[in-house]
């Protein structure tokens, strides 16, 4: 048997591990995935997660031809041509006579592994022209990117702490052990965390879980959940108080610093202590040291996101690290420069759009082209919408039913569409539902690039994967399943959709004052070839980009050739200085108090009283290092071993509600009722209970045979409330949601 060995990176989480992926060429079979010792960033490292490549390649639950349900409800087998063939026949109609906002879509998060998934899905977006746009997004980092759009004029030009170098790190609502890094990219971060602690400096996790990177620290401080926004208003309250504030340079290119004090002057660490359950003397504490620790780095993640004032603690804990001189800095928190040149500097960027197109049930606005995902259902409902409803849905590598709030709603009102399509590699929960399902290639079967994880990662590299097996004869990709849907329903075809992102691409470059000024759009495109997809594209961004050769001729710079040449894997260096010049704001100045987001102070201040209650049962979620949302619990490799679906409770919360190690709690909230497995422990915060996300592997029509054996589970999002929002970005609150618990 001859073993070949091909280097990559992992496809699975935000870290892009690189992998050593051993293949029989003859049995066309992977034999094993190990960690590639040589990969600069990860040095052999690897988590269990770096096995799914393999188990969804080999998953004979994979779907691998287009689907179409029968009339018994039942799904056949067909042919590609006819089924785009019977997609436009059934979307054209439906956009022709009702308008383009009777389509909705609902792009999933997996898009975000996906080159051509990525670089497409925009395009798919506006090509259809619907203003319904459902994402993951409005239930994770969604108001992350708006703070970043109002404050630095690009709201996905990520901040990530440069955890390599930095001296503090304080970690809130985030669990980077488990995650790998979120919004952080970083290999090996329990590796990376003992560093820190080694060369003297300090790890604290704010979390209302005594969390995996809790475990690392120095110093874990349990907090109240959705009570993040007050604790750093204090911080920032004691700042002012003790002249702790020193912006630094950004002083010449900052405005709102007065508002700042004003809006946090009655938040002191007294007026939120009980809020929070952190006490006033801990957290002046922690100001300090904070602010006088030179390279410091406050980071948060999806905890202080998907909270009622998810916005307001995103935009404070910028805040916060501007104030303070931790921002744009060696060892606090920097912005990655990707080699796709996605946050070169540039014109600024038109102001964020909100309201464009409102929801028919209860007003809610886009908020950056972006619907909450929990207003699907009343979109599409006939009760709600009449006339105007949404009739056709497509969503692409998406699971709403499981990952969006309030499931069992969706799924009723998924029954009343005219048309659903869904491009999946699984018949599951949402997909069950489709008319057609259009099945792409996986990633052993593609070329990739890591394209949105060079924008989180916590050093600058660029990393092209090699496909390891060529993809059977009749395979599609993603991104050109995307293209021919939208041509299904519109018309519009491939060829020209294509050509249409090159030519804005090359003429955007060659513009005068482009980066490529001097080469025509003529010159561009006949170097990076006429071959349809995203790696002409990618190659043109690279070259475009901040490392590449610009089409100068005679030098040097990087390109996808460059990078194939070298075995794939490049390194930038560590992350450097990028403001002002960076900015896409007017006049490149930071925003420290834009008005959207401050607006929103006076209903954080209003909401401080019921905060106080401590008489309430709070749930939120938490991360598991074999999980990754719903996406992987088919996966037998990662499924196997214990039931991880479980409540955690406190032992005096458990005396409390009657409840039994190992045995059944009952769970009820405003939405919904679900009944889990209880496991007791003092890692949570008295008060305090946490269910994972995206299990609940138990309805009828999917097919996923080993989720549904070996990790059911519960739906913790029947729990979450379609209802309310963090009110700015309009993100759901998924974690301090109020519930009921009994012995089952």
């Amino acid at each position: 048997m001859s073993i070949e060995i091909v280097r990559r990176s992992c496809p699975t989480c935000e870290a892009c591990c690189g992998l050593r992926v051993h293949v029989d060429r003859e049995k066309h079979a992977i034999v094993r995935i190990d960690g590639d010792p040589d990969d600069f960033r990860s040095r052999g490292y690897l988590c269990p997660k770096s096995q799914a490549m393999k188990a969804v390649y080999e998953d004979p639950d994979r779907i691998k031809a287009p689907l179409r349900k029968r009339a018994d409800g039942n799904f056949e087998e067909i042919g590609w041509d006819e089924a785009f063939a019977y997609a436009a026949e059934k979307l054209r109609p439906i956009r022709e006579r009702y308008g383009p906002q009777a389509l909705g879509v609902f792009i999933g998060e997996p898009t975000g592994h996906n080159l051509g998934a990525l670089l497409y899905t925009t395009l798919f977006m506006r090509a259809l022209q619907t203003p319904r746009a459902f994402s993951s997004a409005t239930m994770d980092q969604f108001p992350k990117n708006v703070t970043l759009k109002l404050m630095f004029g690009d709201g996905w030009m990520f901040v990530i702490p440069d955890v390599k170098r930095t001296d503090l790190f304080i970690c809130m609502g985030g669990n980077p052990v488990v995650s790998q890094g979120s919004l952080m990219g970083t290999p090996d971060v329990p590796g990376v965390l003992t560093a820190i602690r080694k060369r003297g400096g300090r790890v604290i996790v704010i979390d209302p879980r005594r969390t995996e990177t809790a475990e690392l620290a120095d110093e874990h401080l349990f907090i109240r959940p959705g009570t993040d926004a007050y604790f750093l208003a204090a911080m920032i309250q004691v700042f002012f108080a003790e002249n702790l504030v020193d912006l630094g340079r950004f002083a010449a290119f900052t405005d709102g610093v007065d508002e700042v004090r004003t809006l946090c002057q009655d938040f002191t660490p007294e007026a939120v202590a009980d809020v929070t359950g952190i006490s006033a003397e801990t957290i002046r504490a922690l100001a300090r040291e904070y602010a006088t620790t030179k390279k410091a780095a406050l980071y948060g993640r999806i905890g202080t996101c998907t909270q009622e004032f998810g916005t307001l603690a995103s935009w404070l804990l910028d805040v916060a690290a501007i104030l303070t001189g931790h921002f744009d800095e060696e060892g606090c928190m920097m912005f990655p420069r990707p080699a796709a040149g996605q946050s070169e500097p540039g014109e600024p960027n038109p102001p964020m759009a909100v309201g464009d197109y409102r929801t028919i049930a209860r007003g809610l606005p886009t908020i950056d082209g972006q619907l909450p995902a929990g207003a699907m259902a009343e979109e599409i409902e006939e009760k709600s919408a009449g006339d105007k409803r949404m009739r056709a849905l497509l969503t692409a590598a998406a699971n709403p039913v499981l990952s969006a709030p309030n499931g069992n709603r969706l799924a009723e009102a998924l029954g009343e569409l005219d048309f659903m399509v869904s491009v999946d590699i699984y018949l599951n929960e949402t997909t069950s539902h489709a008319d057609l399902i259009l099945p792409t290639t996986v990633s052993v079967e593609e070329e990739n690039f890591d394209f949105t994880y060079a924008t989180t990662c916590s050093h600058n590299y660029a990393r092209w994967s090699p496909a390891i097996f060529e993809p059977a004869p009749d395979a599609k990709p993603h991104w050109e399943v995307l293209m021919r849907l939208v041509e299904a329903a519109t018309g519009v075809t491939l060829e020209h959709l294509d050509e249409a992102m090159v030519g804005g691409i090359t003429a955007s470059v060659a513009r005068p004052g482009g980066r490529c000024e001097g080469r025509t759009p003529e010159e561009i495109k006949a170097a990076i070839g006429d071959v349809r997809g995203p790696l002409r594209i990618l190659d043109l961004m690279l070259r475009a980009g901040p490392y590449g050769d610009r089409f100068e001729p005679g030098k040097q710079g990087l390109s996808l050739k460059a990078l194939r040449e070298v075995g794939g894997l490049v390194d930038l260096g560590p992350l450097q200085p990028r403001l002002p010049e960076a900015l896409k704001t007017p006049g490149r100045r930071v925003a420290l108090a834009p008005e959207y987001v401050t607006a929103d102070v006076p209903r954080l201040r209003a909401a401080l009283a019921d905060a106080k209650r401590n008489d309430r049962l709070l749930l939120v979620g938490r991360r598991q290092v074999r999980n990754m949302n719903s996406w992987l619990h088919n996966a037998q490799v990662l499924a196997k071993g214990r039931d991880r679906c479980t409540l955690l409770v406190h032992p005096d919360d458990a005396r409390r509600f009657g409840l039994e190690h190992g045995g059944k709690a009952r769970v009820r909230s405003r939405s919904g009722e679900i009944v889990t497995a209880v496991e007791i422990s003092d890692e949570m915060m008295q008060g305090v209970v946490s269910l994972p996300h995206g299990f609940g592997h138990t309805r009828p029509g999917s097919r996923t045979q080993v989720a549904t054996k070996l990790q059911p589970g519960a739906n913790a999002n029947q729990l979450t409330d379609e209802l309310p929002l963090d009110v700015p970005s309009g993100t759901h609150i998924a974690n301090g949601i109020p519930v009921e618990v009994a012995r089952a």
